[in-house]
This record gives C-alpha cells, structure tokens and sequence, in this order.
C-alpha cells in the first residue's frame, strides 16, 4: 500500500511503500492460534523520511483476539525498516458448534513527529474464514480444535508402503464413473457412522457376502472398501461394488475380478478389494491421521491421491 503525505493544499509532499504480511498455523487440538505479522516500508521521497505505524487485530463470531498488538504503541519505520510482531487468538465453541470467524487488522500510520486527526487507517480481513469446533471424545473429554474449510486437504498414499490397499483405490479412481477424491471428479466428504456403513459394504448387511481368498493367493485376506465406509460416499451396499484382487506380478500391479460370476462392468458405484489385512489397517490409519491432523469434521471434503 501507498502512504501519502499532503500539505495544506492537498499537494503531495512525499510517498512512502509500505509491504504488510501474515502468517499464521492454525491447531487442530487447541482454539488458540497465533498470527506472525511483518510490516516493511520502502521507497520514501519528498518530506517523508519515517512513518509510525500501529496495527490492532481483531475477529468475529465467538472469538477474541487475545493479544490485538503486535507491538506495543507505534513502530517508527524509516527506509527498509521491518517491524515484526505477534498477535493472538482463541475460538471455543460450545460442544457440537462448529463456528466459523473472520480475522480482521487495522493500521494506523503517520509522519514521525506529528498528530494528525484523525490518524490515517486502513482495514482489512482474511478472505478466508477460520472454522473452530468442540466436540467430545470416546474418553469423555471435549476436543477443540481450528482448522480452514476452504482448503480441501489431500491424502497422499504412496503404492510401495500402502500396496494392494493403494492399487485398489488407484484403480477405482480411473475405472469407474465416481472418480472419487480426484480432482478431475469429486472429493470424499467425511461421514461420521463409518462403523455402521462399513457393515453395509463389507460386513454382514451386504447382499452379497464378502468371501475371503486362500492365503496363497491373497495372504491374510480382508475386503477393503472404496470410497471409505466413513465417508458420505461409500457405505453402499456390497453387492453392488466391483469386487477385484490387485495382484502385485513382476513389480507391476495386476486387478483381477474375484468372481467371476460377477464380472466387473466399470459402472459400479463402488469396490471392494481383497487386501492384505495389514496394509488395510495402515490405510485406515492413514486416513483417521489426516481427520485429525486436518480437523476434518462431518460433511468436510478431502481428495486422495496414489504415489506410483
């Protein structure tokens, strides 16, 4: 932004540059953050030689900006001068409120040396609303935490740790018509009773049991399902998902159709692999890690990707 000093007749008497910046890391496990803010001013002419600069943060909804000063008073600035500082915030919302806040700053700024009034300001607000949630847990205790809903967060799966759990979800992703947690197709959205989906898919309120292969074709069989059961977008029936063995052949993986009285038709609105258990769990851990460290909460979207 330009600062502008005039004279009594509007004439301009110098400019000066100024650069502000912030930076923030929100908590998934805390209603508190900090916002790390930088000012730089440059490019001083004419009369202008310093400003002194003062900035006050405040936000909406439920929270409070604990600490609205990044620095106390007002910072002299003179040419390349950076003054940096911290401001602070908290949201806690009540058990079961998700609420949602936008972060605002103003900035006063001055020739060194004088007392204009009223003191020159400029206003303005994060474009991106910070969402902070209670909720209790399996232990008892309520859980708080901020994250931003407007960023879609991804998880990354590489196929040389997550092997046939990974091949299962890369190929549904570009076989079938869903294409789900592509971006070319449409995020995953959390769903919050994946328990009782899951049974649906791959437990016993499937039309169509899910029926386990010999060890020596599929060690420690488990049926592995996709979209996730915990997600608005699985939980279908499994009869109705393709049901394939990813096979890892000469160091490239392989998708087999498990029954072939049910061939795969590519317009399945699921599927369900037959996965080592193990490399099953260490996908589901992965995904309950991303809910966390994400605060992915009910109904938010997240992508998928596979790392060949």
């Amino acid at each position: 932004m330009t600062f502008t000093l005039r004279g009594s007749q509007q004439e301009v008497l110098g400019t000066a540059i100024l650069y502000v910046s912030s930076s923030a890391t929100l908590n998934p496990r805390s209603g508190a953050w900090d916002d790390d803010l930088v000012v730089e001013a440059v490019d001083f002419t004419g009369q202008l030689t310093s400003l002194s600069v003062a900035i006050e943060a405040s936000c909406t909804s439920q929270c409070t900006a604990t600490n609205k000063n990044p620095w106390e008073g007002n910072r002299v600035l003179t040419e390349l001068a950076v003054a940096t500082g911290r401001v602070s915030y908290s949201n806690v919302p009540a058990v079961g409120v998700a609420d949602a806040a936008t972060v605002s700053y103003r900035m006063t700024m001055f020739q060194t040396g004088t007392a204009p009034v009223p003191v020159p300001a400029v206003n303005w607000s994060n474009p991106r609303p910070i969402r902070c949630d209670s909720a209790l847990t399996e232990s008892g205790n309520t859980s708080t935490g901020c994250a931003l809903p407007s960023v879609s967060p991804k998880l990354e799966l590489p196929i040389a740790t997550y092997g046939a759990a990974a091949a299962t979800y890369d190929w549904a992703q570009y076989s079938l018509p869903g294409k789900w947690g592509r971006y070319s197709g449409q995020p995953m959205t959390r769903a919050l009773d994946g328990e009782t989906r899951r049974l649906k898919t791959c437990g016993t309120q499937s039309s169509i049991p899910f029926v386990r292969k010999p060890a020596d074709v599929v060690p420690d069989d488990s049926c592995d399902e996709f979209p996730f059961a915990s997600t608005w977008q699985g939980g279908t029936d499994g009869g109705l998902c393709a049901e394939i063995v990813p096979l890892l052949e000469d160091g490239v993986w392989n998708i087999y159709e498990a029954d072939p009285a049910r061939p795969v038709t590519l317009t399945e609105p699921c599927v369900r692999g037959h996965v080592p258990l193990g490399v099953n769990q260490l996908a589901g851990t992965a995904y309950s890690n991303l809910i966390q460290n994400q605060r992915i909460i009910n109904n938010d979207p997240f992508y998928l990707g596979v790392l060949f």
